[in-house]
Order: structure tokens, then C-alpha cells, then sequence
């Protein structure tokens, strides 16, 4: 069996059907909760997005995740997010925007950005005292979020939310937050007894090996709490029910694959650069990639390797939503990439990494990740 480095959904078991079984059973009990919870609320705010023509209107059920997206955010964040002071977060906002514009500098960018973080992300207000439920404080949040880096499309989705907020009045806010808060109180909860089997290390995680990235880049991404990794799979499913019909319907499909599925490293992988991502050669008979691209010219979509998550889609633009993605990922990056996928244009579905191995975040000499081909089979709807 694979180390368990934070979550496995394959549990105690050799495959991961039973996970797709139980997710997708609690998907619909979280999607009557929040109907029963918040459902006039989210009827109103998508009815606002209708009449103030902010976005191309999406389904109520994307609207669900994002106002439960709101509330674990508030809980997980929002104590560090009203004590960072303006200048470092300047400071971190050029230093996240000079990261996505120059390669060359990364290495640099990424030292200082990891101090910073460090210093200043995550320092906490006193946790005796109520946090405010104010547009004001879900502004810093907001801010929080983008001064880390890893939240881009999170806060875009946010700010749509903050917009239709300034439309009411402080005491319907404070409300509106309160049920939020205590929608994802019960998500908290419940997730843990449902599906919480998959992400049992990921406490052990934090407290023994995650002290290690401190003053590295990714020292708020790999101190994701265990909610944030219960969303995300919720989060995937409902996303993958609301395109599925329009994703086999596209004329191009692709499917993205991270490259810690490699059975080679970097430097011994054969695979080809283009402007898309990296094309297998075959270089081995073995390698879980290899597999796959067969399996892509044999029923017709095309397979790239993606290295890292940030380089995907970049000066990527659809101007007609023809091509459908798979995207195969580790489960934090699951509805950011959907996100990102959906604003450049692409119909997205995603298949989650059975467990997490990368060298970059996880593994000390990178672990070869996989994924369930049956899962993978059904959603390009192959036989």
C-alpha cells in the first residue's frame, strides 16, 4: 500500500470505488442541508446577479459552493486576515504578481514570499474575541486570501459576493454571515463522520511535518485544514454533475495530468514541450502516463503533463467553450483549477489524485501518484 502523506481515497481499501460511493451520497445530503439552511438566500443572490448583469449567470448549485465556500474561509481565516497591516500586504501582492510574471525570478521571489508569509499571514487575532460579521471584515479576507496567492479564484468569486452584500443593510449582513458560519459549522462536523476516513493523516501531517515549511512558499497551502480538503471533494462533485452534460457534448476533449504521475523523473522523462503541456514519447512501458495516452488516441482526446498547477492555462483564451477538460489533481487544488478552467473558457470535469505525492509539496523524494481508471473511464464515458 502508498504512504498516506495527508489523504488517500483508497482509506484502508486497494482501490478508491467505495470513496466515489460515499461522496457523492454526501454531496446530496450537503446540497439539501443548504437548501434547507440558506436556499432562499442563495435564490436572492443569484437573482442578483441576473439584474445587475455582474457575470454570465451560473446554476444554483454553484452558487451553494461558494456561500459554503464563504463560511469555512471565514472560519478557517478570517483571525488572521483582520491584523495584516496594509504595507505587507502590499508587499505579498507584488511579490504573488511578479511570481506568475517571471520565471527567471522565482526561485528568489519565492524565498522572500515565504518570509513574509511566515511573518505576517500567520499572525492571529485574539480568538477570545468575536470577529465582527461585517462587509468590511470579509473585505479583509479577501485580502488575506490574495496577499497568500493560493486563493486567486476564490476571491474572484468573493468579490461578486461582497458586491451583492453592500446591497444590504449591516444587520441583514451580520445575519447572512451568521448563517454562513453556522452552515459551515455543520459541514465541519458532518464531513468529518462522512468522509473523513480519507483525510485522516492530515491532522498527523500538521502537526509533525508541516513545521518544516516554515519560511517556504507554500507554507499556507500545505497548512490547509482538513475542512478545506472536505470541500474541495464535495465542491468537485457537484462541479462535475453541473458540466457533465456539456463536457461530453464538446467537439475536443483533453485530459490534464499532473507530472508526478511519471514513472520517470524530470530529467530521465523523454516527454515533449508544447505550448499546451508536455506529450508522452513512451519512453517506458510502465509509466501510469504512458497508459493513458494510449488511451486517449484509442478513444480520441488528447493527453497532456502539466508540471505545476500555476503554469496551467497561462495566456490560455477560448473564445467558444468547444473543448472539455479532465483535469487530474491532488484534492486543494480541485475547485480553484475548475474555476480557472471555467473563466478561460473550457468545460470542465476532474478526477482526483487517489492520494498526494508530489516532490514539490508533499514528498521528500516524490512518491508516483494515481487514479482510479474506472472513475476516469465513466467520466470520458468509455465503455
Amino acid at each position: 500500500m502508498e504512504e498516506i502523506i495527508t489523504y488517500s481515497l483508497r482509506s484502508d481499501s486497494t482501490t478508491s470505488n467505495e470513496y466515489y460511493r460515499n461522496i457523492a451520497s454526501f454531496t446530496d445530503e450537503v446540497l439539501l442541508v443548504i437548501d434547507d439552511n440558506i436556499g432562499n438566500l442563495v435564490e436572492d443572490y443569484k437573482a442578483y446577479i441576473i439584474n445587475s448583469c455582474s457575470e454570465e449567470v451560473r446554476t444554483k448549485e454553484e452558487y451553494k459552493i461558494e456561500a459554503l465556500m464563504l463560511g469555512i474561509l471565514w472560519r478557517t481565516y478570517i483571525s488572521h486576515s483582520v491584523i495584516l497591516k496594509e504595507v505587507p500586504r502590499r508587499v505579498l501582492n507584488i511579490l504573488v504578481n511578479q511570481r506568475e510574471k517571471n520565471v527567471f525570478f522565482k526561485p528568489v521571489v519565492d524565498s522572500l514570499k515565504g518570509y513574509f508569509e511566515t511573518v505576517f499571514l500567520l499572525k492571529e487575532y485574539n480568538t477570545n474575541k468575536e470577529v465582527d460579521k461585517t462587509i468590511e471584515n470579509i473585505c479583509k479576507l479577501s485580502n488575506w486570501l490574495s496577499a497568500s496567492g493560493d486563493f486567486k479564484y476564490e476571491v474572484k468569486r468573493l468579490t461578486l459576493w461582497q458586491e451583492y452584500l453592500n446591497t444590504k443593510t449591516k444587520e441583514e449582513v451580520s445575519e447572512i454571515i451568521s448563517k454562513i458560519i453556522e452552515l459551515a459549522q455543520w459541514f465541519k462536523k458532518r464531513s468529518e463522520e462522512k468522509i473523513g476516513d480519507y483525510t485522516k493523516n492530515v491532522e498527523e501531517f500538521l502537526k509533525h511535518t508541516y513545521p518544516k515549511h516554515k519560511w517556504k512558499e507554500d507554507i499556507i497551502y500545505c497548512g490547509r485544514k482538513r475542512v478545506e480538503y472536505h470541500f474541495n471533494m464535495v465542491g468537485a462533485e457537484i462541479m462535475n454533475s453541473v458540466y457533465r452534460d456539456e463536457f461530453l457534448k464538446t467537439k475536443e476533449k483533453r485530459l490534464l495530468l499532473p507530472a508526478c504521475m511519471r514513472f520517470k523523473s524530470e530529467k530521465k522523462c523523454n516527454a515533449i514541450k508544447t505550448t499546451e503541456g508536455y506529450l508522452c514519447t513512451s519512453c517506458t512501458s510502465v509509466c501510469k502516463i504512458k497508459e493513458l495516452t494510449d488511451l486517449g488516441r484509442k478513444y480520441d482526446f488528447k493527453v497532456y503533463t502539466i508540471p505545476h498547477e500555476s503554469t496551467l492555462f497561462i495566456n490560455t483564451t477560448i473564445k467558444e467553450q468547444k473543448i472539455g477538460i479532465v483535469g487530474v489533481a491532488c484534492v486543494l487544488n480541485l475547485i480553484s483549477g475548475g474555476w480557472k478552467a471555467i473563466d478561460i473558457g473550457f468545460i470542465p470535469q476532474c478526477v482526483l489524485l487517489d492520494y498526494c505525492g508530489c516532490k514539490n509539496h508533499w514528498h521528500n523524494h516524490g512518491m508516483i501518484t494515481d487514479i482510479n481508471m474506472l472513475k476516469l473511464k465513466d467520466t470520458f464515458k468509455i465503455n
